[in-house]
Formats: structure tokens, sequence, C-alpha cells
């Protein structure tokens, strides 16, 4: 059984040909938004819904070295200008019109930039306010360059061609963001478990869900103007148990339905139809802004409750499972073991000489020896193992359906590893440091193993190791029961 954990591979520094390869990236993405937004064009007036504006900032966030690449801006103005071009728009009216939508980007590109991380990227707990503030400063960037071009190529008033651009690209804007910046990465898309999954399809998990599908077909036959709120309260009760990505997603869903069903009535995203049109987006925009920023507020919270969690279950020096913890989740796996009649180690682990280190190296340097040592072991281990630290220089650990030769092994692998080990501090000598390991094993351990049996046992044989000259392995001759 190889024990031995391969050391994780550098990550690869950035090359030209990637940062080509994300501007062409990012180019594609936004043709097809505008593709797709042109798709909602009225007969002789600008899109009713455009996301490719919003798309490009939210990406300029998440990452913002695109945004300093002028390879991206200009594979995202060629995408405009393509785009809008190849539906029939003329040169010119392709050129303004995509300098518009890039003057919008740079508006949010230069409110949110500037902001902290978290707050942009929906992890603050004043995220949903920043978040308006940052929508209305794009739509209102894009509007002032483009509401001219609106009224020289469709025709009406310089006020109306002014709101309804805004109003599209602010409603635009408050869809599309939170579903950017709130997207799980590829890694935590890999983590997730097809378990996960069907857990998630359980019908409480879903009451949330089928409560808005419910209240928006109330909304749909009613119909009236009350019928925008209808779904509020089940949208409120999605971000109170949905992540914020999934509850980004439903306020799109809901938010493009009530544009839709609106346009089978007698509204129109034209300037016809000014007011009528603005009050809707308008009203969809705030519609979200209150499930945002309770999603958001959530998120922070869970964050908040996760690392309490963790600092309560894990040593605040080393990072590994504290004592209680360990005992806890020990216990655990020797049940499993007992009924699956495997086999199962402890071992006792103290670092030799440690309150010499501290003497003559004080104790910041003892903390960063424990913090190494912690890292040095963890190389060796399987992801079912379990490490713990006991107190002071002293670790336990659990190795589980191993052999007695293997557990040998692993201690003598873990005792040769410190040995050989270089510890520096602070560009100080280097030190050398060794270990003294008990080892315990049970072949199958009973039903009633309990561990601390098990660790007094592995303690008895770390003290022999120590008494006959430490830097050695040990191994109890006893079986526990």
């Amino acid at each position: 059984m190889d024990f031995q954990r391969a050391p994780l591979e550098p990550a690869p520094a950035p090359s030209a040909l990637s940062d080509s390869f994300a501007a062409a990236a990012l180019g594609m993405t936004i043709f097809l938004a505008c593709i797709a937004g042109t798709l909602s064009r009225p007969v002789e007036f600008l899109a009713s819904f455009w996301p490719a504006n919003a798309l490009m900032l939210g990406l300029f966030m998440r990452r913002p070295g695109l945004a300093r690449d002028p390879k991206a801006w200009v594979a995202s103005a060629c995408a405009f200008v393509f785009s809008s071009l190849l539906m029939g728009d003329s040169a010119a009216a392709a050129i303004w019109l995509s300098f518009a939508n890039l003057a919008g980007v740079v508006a949010g590109w230069q409110f949110f930039h500037g902001i902290d991380r978290n707050t942009v990227l929906l992890r603050g707990t004043r995220s949903a306010l920043f978040l308006l503030c940052g929508c209305i400063v794009q739509a209102a960037g894009e509007s002032i360059v483009g509401f001219p071009a609106t009224s020289f190529l469709f025709g009406g008033t310089s006020f109306s061609a002014f709101f309804m651009w805004f109003s599209s690209a602010l409603m635009c804007s408050m869809l599309i963001l939170p579903i950017v910046l709130s997207a799980p990465t590829l890694g935590q898309v890999r983590q997730f478990s097809l378990q996960e999954c069907v857990a998630r399809f359980k019908l409480v998990h879903l009451a949330p869900l089928l409560a808005l599908i419910a209240c928006e077909t109330v909304a749909m036959l009613l119909g009236g103007p009350g019928s925008l709120v209808f779904g509020v309260p089940a949208l409120i009760w999605c971000a109170l148990r949905y992540s914020l990505f999934s509850v980004s997603l439903l306020c799109l869903a809901v938010g493009v339905l009530k544009s839709y069903t609106a346009t089978l009535g007698l509204i129109t995203y034209t300037p016809d139809h000014l007011v009528d049109a603005i009050s809707l987006r308008v009203g969809i925009t705030l519609l979200s802004l209150g499930p945002l920023a309770v999603a958001s507020f959530q998120s922070v919270r869970n964050e908040l409750l996760h690392k309490l969690h963790h600092a309560a279950r894990h040593d605040a020096l080393t990072g590994v499972l504290g004592r209680n913890t360990f005992i806890e989740q020990c216990a655990h796996w020797l049940q499993t073991l007992g009924l699956e009649q495997h086999s199962a180690a402890v071992l006792m682990i103290d670092l030799d000489n440690f309150k010499g280190v501290n003497d003559t190296h004080g104790h910041a340097a003892g903390d960063e020896l424990l913090r190494e040592f912690t890292r040095l072991v963890m190389l060796h281990l399987r992801p079912s193992d379990l490490l713990g630290r006991m107190g002071g220089e002293e670790f336990a650990l659990m190795l589980p359906n191993v052999s007695r030769e293997e557990a040998r092994e692993v201690a003598e692998r873990l005792c040769d590893a410190t040995r050989r080990h270089v510890f520096t501090f602070n560009d100080e000598v280097p030190l050398h440091v060794t270990v003294s390991i008990g080892v315990v094993h049970q072949d199958a351990p009973p039903r009633h193993a309990m561990i601390e049996q098990l660790l007094r046992e592995a303690d008895h044989a770390l003290y022999q190791a120590k008494g006959t000259g430490r830097n050695r392995v040990v191994m109890s001759a006893h079986a526990v029961y």
C-alpha cells in the first residue's frame, strides 16, 4: 500500500499564449451574447434585453487581469461591431452603438475595481447596495454615450431615448451581473458529487422553488399591476435556502418571464410605451434586489459559521484536527472498521527535545517548527488518514485499513523524513529535529473498541521509544479489547 503523496506541482506562470486565448474566448463569448441580445430587438428599435455588457463587466470583475489586457478590449470591441454588422446595422451605427456599450463597461469597471473584492463578489453585507450603485453607473455610462445614436437612428426624443436605454441597461445588469459574480469555479464544480445532486431533489429542498413556480403561475393567470410582486415571498424563501448563484439564476428567470409576459399584453419596449416600459424594467430591477441582498447576507453568514466550525474543530496553530475532534472522528472510524472487520493503527508522535528549540530559538520558531512538521507529515498521508494535535509537541495519527507491517513502514518513513528534513527560521542556522513514535495496531477492532485505550497503548509505546534513546519507532506488543 503506497502512502507517499506526490508533491503538488507549481501552477504554471501566465504566458502570452494563455492571455491571447483568454482574450479570444472573451471576444467569442461577447459575440454570442450580442447575437442573443439582438434577437430581442423590436422592429426599428434597440434590443429589449442586452446581456453582453453586463457579462463583459462581470468577467472583468471575476478576472481583473482581463480588464488590464488591451487584447481583451480589442477582442470585445470587434465582437460588438461584427455582431451589429451581421444583424444588418450600418457601419456608422455599429461603431457608435459598440462605443456606447464599451463606455458602459468602462464606467462600471471604474466604479467596481476600487471596492473591496469580497464586496464586489457579493460576499459582503453591503454587496447588494454596491451592486445596485454599480449597475446604475454602468447604465448611465452607456446611456449618455448611446442615446444620441438611438435618437438619430430610430427617431424619437432625446429624453425617451436616454431613459429607454438606461432602464434596459439597468435591468440587464441587475439580472446578469450576480450570476457571473457568484458562478462556481471549475474546481468547485468538480467537487460537487452525484450524491449531493440527488439530495437536492428531495421535496423539502425543492419546496421554495415549487412555491415560486406556484406564485408566478398565479401571477400570470390573474395579471394586473400587483402581479409583479407575487413571487417576492417565494424568492425570499429561496434566498434563505439556496446558494447565491441559484438565487441569481431564479431572479433572472423571473425577470425574463415578467418581461416577456408584459409583451404579451399591450406593452412594447419602444418610446410609444415609454412610461410603462421604464416602470416595468425598474420594477424588475428592484424585485431582484431584495432576494439578492438576502442571499448575499446568507452567504456571508454561512461562511462565518463555516470558519467558526473549522476553528472549533481544528488546532489554531497547525490546522490539523484538535484533540476532541480527532478522538470523535477516530471513534467513528473504529465503529465502521469493527463492523467491516478491517484493521487499524494508531500512532503517537512526539518531537524530541522540543523544549530546547523554544529555549534556544524562541517560541515563534517553535510554532513555525510545529507548522512545518505538520506539513511534512501530511505529505506522507492518505486522504482517509486522521492527524490530530494532542497538545504541545505531541501528535496522534490514525491509519485505517493497514497491516502491522504497513503501519510500521509509515512510522519509519515519518521518522526518517523528519530526521532528513532541514528546518529554518528567519534565515537562521538550519535546524535538524527528530521524532519518537509509538504504534499500536489492531487486526480487526472490536465493535466496542475505545480510541482512548488505543491512544493509551500507543502513548506507552511512545515513552518506550523516548526511554531507549529517542529518534525511533516502537511497536506495542499488546492488543486492545
